[in-house]
């Protein structure tokens, strides 16, 4: 006897039996992804890389090679060593790296996701906007570390290294904590701040434009008008704010830059602020996609 029409014949579907994850952890898949697709080719992260690996190098060389060159300021009124400023110095190089990566990939982390329908896999797999954001910034600041906090620590303890007894290293081992705080905030101001941009517009190719003209173009005119003004307006260029809390951490007072005649404590409060707000508008803006139906899941 044949079998009726429209019979449902077992395909040999069998349920999951795999390891079932907390949903907390979802913010760790997307992570992943994030520092997966930034390491695949050499231009987007690696050349970035790259340049802080040279910068150390450097930095490091002139901290042994010159360690008792004294570097003095303008008017011969101050001086310190090379082993001491090579460090400090050495920031503005490691910012100019991250600026790389925020440029090629932060100011694109939401706008391409936008653009490649990523929205709708990530949001249709019941992820929340809190865990893509988490992880999308998490993703970001593990690239950020390599470049922001890895190369000031290796010099931090290159610096320890030179010391001629113990008293000169326990006088020195101060160094080590000020390169980390340092380091991760321009670790978390290079994977937020992009990021935020990035959320504001759904093209890549326009937040790209975007972050460049407010950091490059911005960022110029504002440390202009605030070193002429002697103004804290000054401190709203993310690039001079950095330097002026790396000189101020390591005592390096003598150069009478931009940075130098930054208040630091105000440059802390701007980079501070920074991060909140561009935090806040990411959260956001990925929210509202959520709720419109950008990811269709509810």
């Amino acid at each position: 006897m044949s079998a009726p029409a429209g019979t449902i014949h077992d395909l040999g579907y069998k349920r999951y039996a795999g390891t079932r994850r907390s949903s907390g952890t979802r913010w760790l898949v997307v992570m992943r992804n994030q520092v997966a697709s930034s390491w695949k080719t050499w231009w987007r992260y690696k050349s970035a890389l790259g340049l802080a690996v040279i910068t150390t190098f450097l930095a490091g060389g002139m901290m042994f090679i010159l360690s008792d060159k004294v570097v003095r300021d303008f008017a011969g009124a101050a001086a310190t060593t090379m082993a001491d400023a090579a460090l400090p110095k050495s920031i503005q190089w490691y910012t100019r790296a991250a600026f790389l990566v925020s440029l090629t990939i932060g100011a694109r982390v939401v706008a391409g996701d936008v653009q490649s329908g990523a929205f709708t896999f990530y949001f249709a797999r019941s992820v929340r906007p809190r865990d893509y954001v988490i992880g999308k910034i998490a993703g970001m600041a593990l690239l950020m570390t390599l470049i922001n906090l890895a190369g000031p620590v290796v010099l931090a303890l290159s610096r320890l290294g030179l010391s001629q007894s113990t008293d000169d290293l326990l006088a020195t081992i101060h160094l080590v904590p000020k390169a980390i705080a340092v380091g991760l905030l321009g670790t978390l101001v290079f994977a937020t701040v992009p990021v935020a941009f990035s959320a504001l517009l759904s093209n890549g190719r326009y937040a790209m434009a975007l972050w460049a003209a407010y950091y490059l173009v911005f960022g110029f005119m504002v440390s202009q008008i605030g070193r002429a003004a002697n103004s804290w307006v000054g401190a709203l260029d993310l690039a001079t704010a950095l330097d002026a809390i790396a000189l101020n951490l390591f005592d390096l007072h003598l150069f009478t830059g931009r940075a130098g005649r930054l208040d630091p404590q105000i440059a802390l409060a701007s980079v501070c602020a920074h991060i909140v707000v561009a935090a806040v508008i990411v959260y956001v803006q990925v929210r509202r996609a959520h709720g419109s139906g950008v990811g269709g899941a509810s």
